[in-house]
């Protein structure tokens, strides 16, 4: 019977499987490193995140006084706008009148004074409020200059003089008149009288 010698196959068998067994161990280990750095990486990003979510928290109960005391303000704001607009709105109409009212008194020629100014609404028939406008003058030649003027103010349209008849005043001769002129878009003039009466 001839003798077969199997040691030589047996050995290389056995490298083979140590090769194999130090391959596994060092994929093993490998694999072992890995999951630690992300275990690390992972335990780490969460007590970061931790620590930053209670710093918020912290930085949240220091805020909100300031943001409940923000919340009052908008509240108040919201209650006091109407009555900003309301302001507002008067302030506009009031600059009206008073810008209306300077270009009249610019345009009164010399030796020409008003003794009454008066306004009435806008009916349905008019396009605008009406503007009576009551003085005296020294001739019928600075009423029609007053006219004039008074078709140069844009303000104004539709000027007629309602009527002139002579007078005393202070022992001279005078002039009494009566203008009267639509008021362009004129503002209304609520919360005062309707008829404002200025003396000069």
């Amino acid at each position: 019977m001839p003798s077969v010698n199997m040691i030589a196959p047996r050995r290389a068998e056995r490298m083979r499987l140590e090769r194999d067994m130090r391959r596994l161990l060092v994929v093993i280990m490998a694999e072992l490193v890995l999951a630690v750095g992300l275990g690390g990486w992972t335990c780490t990003k969460l007590l970061t995140t931790r620590s930053r979510t209670s710093e918020l928290k912290l930085q949240l109960a220091r805020l909100q006084p300031v943001v409940k005391q923000i919340e009052g303000y908008e509240s108040a704001t919201k209650r006091l706008m109407p009555k900003l607009e309301l302001l507002n709105a008067a302030k506009d109409q009031t600059m009206t009148w008073c810008s209306m009212l300077d270009r009249l008194t610019q345009s009164l020629p010399q030796s020409t004074y008003l003794t009454r100014v008066s306004t009435e609404q806008p009916d349905k028939k008019n396009k605008g409020a009406t503007v009576t406008l009551n003085g005296v003058s020294i001739s019928q030649a600075k009423i029609g200059e007053t006219m004039m003027r008074l078709h140069a103010i844009p303000d104004f349209e539709e000027v007629d003089l309602h009527f002139t008849q002579p007078t005393i005043v202070r022992k001279a001769s005078a002039i009494e008149f009566e203008i009267g002129a639509v008021i362009k878009g004129a503002p209304s003039p609520k919360g005062a009288r309707a008829n404002a009466v200025s003396q000069s």
